[in-house]
This record gives C-alpha cells, sequence and structure tokens, in this order.
C-alpha cells in the first residue's frame, strides 16, 4: 500500500502547467458522473432496487426456497388474460392498431354444442409492426385458433378446450405465456404451454440462454437447479404413485433437461425466469414441472 502511495506521489509531482490542471479536470469529471449517476439510480430509476447495474431488466429480488415453491404452486393462477409491464421501452415500439395493447385478446372464441364440443379460448396477438412479432402471431393463429375450428368442426367425440395466456415485458424483453386444455371424449386431458420470447429493439427471437444472460446468471449454476429440481419431482411422483396409482414418469436423464434444448420458458415483469416441462406438449397428460430462478 506504501509503494502505491509513493508511485501516485510521484505521478503527480511530475504533472506541471497544462497537464496537471487537465488531470484534475478530468477527476473532477469523474466525481461528477459517479454523484449523478448514484443520485438517478437512487431517486429517478424505477428499478433500482432490482436492477442495481442498470443492465436494462428488472433482475427480480432474491426469494428463499420456500417462496420460489410458493411461485411453482401459484403457476396456474398466471393465466388471467393480461399484460404486465416493467419498462421503460414500451413507448418506442411502433404499434399496428394504436387503441391496443402491445399484447391483446385477438381471438376470442366461447361456444358450445351440447354434442360435440365445449371451447372456451382467449388467444393473443402481438400489436408491433414487425416481422418477427408477426411471424410469432401466425404460430399462435396456427397453433390455437386453428386449433380451436378444427374442434368446432369435428362430429367424432365430446371436446373440451380452454386457452389462457399472460404475457410480461421486461425491459427490452416481450414474454407471451399461452396455456391450452383439451379434453377428447374418454382420452386424458392435455395441458400444454408455448412460450415465444421477443426482444422489442432488435426484432429478434430469443432463447433460454439468452434470458440468462440478461439475468446476470451462468448456465451451469441453472443447469445444476433444472437438474435438481427435476430429480427432486421425480421421486415425489413415485412417492405418490406408490400411494394412489400411476403417475407420468420423467426421464430424468433426457436430453429434454439440458438447458439448450429448452423451448418453454419466460421472463416475469419481476424478473423471475420460469422454465416450463409441460408434459402435455407431447402426451396425453397434465402433469408438468416448472423452475423458477
Amino acid at each position: 500500500m506504501l509503494e502505491i502511495r509513493r508511485i501516485i506521489r510521484r505521478f503527480v509531482n511530475e504533472l506541471t502547467g497544462t497537464k496537471k490542471i487537465a488531470f484534475f479536470l478530468v477527476i473532477a469529471v469523474i466525481c461528477i458522473v459517479a454523484i449523478l449517476i448514484g443520485v438517478y439510480t437512487q431517486y429517478f430509476y424505477k428499478y433500482s432496487e432490482t436492477d442495481p447495474l442498470m443492465i436494462g431488466i428488472n433482475i427480480g429480488s432474491e426469494k428463499t426456497a420456500e417462496e420460489l415453491q410458493l411461485l411453482e404452486a401459484n403457476f396456474n393462477s398466471l393465466f388471467q388474460n393480461s399484460l404486465k409491464i416493467n419498462s421503460e421501452n414500451v413507448n418506442i415500439v411502433e404499434k399496428i392498431e394504436e387503441t391496443k395493447d402491445l399484447i391483446y385478446t385477438g381471438y376470442k372464441l366461447e361456444n358450445e354444442d351440447e354434442n360435440y364440443y365445449s371451447v372456451n379460448a382467449n388467444i393473443p396477438l402481438i400489436n408491433i409492426d414487425s416481422a418477427k412479432a408477426q411471424e410469432i402471431n401466425r404460430q399462435i393463429k396456427s397453433d390455437f385458433y386453428d386449433k380451436a375450428n378444427n374442434i368446432m368442426r369435428q362430429t367424432d367425440n365430446y371436446d373440451v378446450y380452454n386457452v389462457t395466456y399472460v404475457a410480461y415485458i421486461n425491459g427490452d424483453i416481450l414474454s407471451v405465456v399461452i396455456k391450452s386444455s383439451l379434453k377428447e371424449g374418454n382420452k386424458s386431458e392435455r395441458v400444454s404451454i408455448k412460450t415465444y420470447n421477443y426482444s422489442l429493439t432488435k426484432d429478434k427471437i430469443l432463447n433460454l440462454t439468452d434470458l440468462i444472460a440478461l439475468k446476470n446468471e451462468t448456465i451451469e449454476n441453472v443447469q445444476l437447479k433444472i437438474t435438481n429440481e427435476i430429480k427432486t419431482a421425480y421421486t415425489n411422483a413415485k412417492i405418490i404413485a406408490a400411494e394412489y396409482g400411476n403417475l407420468y414418469e420423467r426421464d430424468i436423464e433426457g436430453e429434454m433437461y439440458k438447458v439448450e434444448n429448452a423451448t418453454t420458458f419466460f421472463l416475469t415483469d419481476d424478473g423471475y425466469i420460469y422454465v416450463v416441462y409441460a408434459y402435455g406438449n407431447n402426451d396425453y397428460t397434465n402433469e408438468m414441472d416448472v423452475v423458477i430462478f
């Protein structure tokens, strides 16, 4: 420490004339900028508590394991056909329809035939004039609107089909989450979850590693959390099955649990990333696992 002080003192003593003035001006400017950033963060930056580094998203406050488990247990309560915003970027986006929100219920189907079907579908659309946003809208229409219409045309079973959604904007990130449940005749209920994650400013569809980087997490830590939670879910399912009968059996060594293979995930307005394994996406089951960090 003494040696560092000597070096600094020697450096300052060697400064003369305009060099010395310039040096102290630079130091003064750095101090003033630091003070202004501190004041802005403390009093004006809306997300200072959960985005202290101002990286552009609300990254979420720390929660205990019990609090995260409660979020997981309340997963189904998220779907209120609504948009939640925690962002200063929404005003820069060019809308298609100015009078509507960036996410709105584009299709509302509520029809019933006592012999063949009951359909209650609230299907969202993205109100952004961009190529990628419209690509997502086409996927949503194909996956949910067309499915609902096919059900209302079939005459083979009595089918029950419900669709709900929730959407979030956090900083630059838009996440749309759609839940559907389908009961076809005597088959088991099938519950699926589909998500769409989009950068408002880059017109880009995002993967899970993009969100992990924004959250300032590491892939290794997230992978460990996913692996541990799926193993716990597998153990719990075995215990329940032994007591009450067969449940959906997870392949805990499956490639689907690798971070790079995740397809269903989203970022909430309060800064939490949900990774969802909805087994009804591929099978006739309503079983799912939710990992939150």
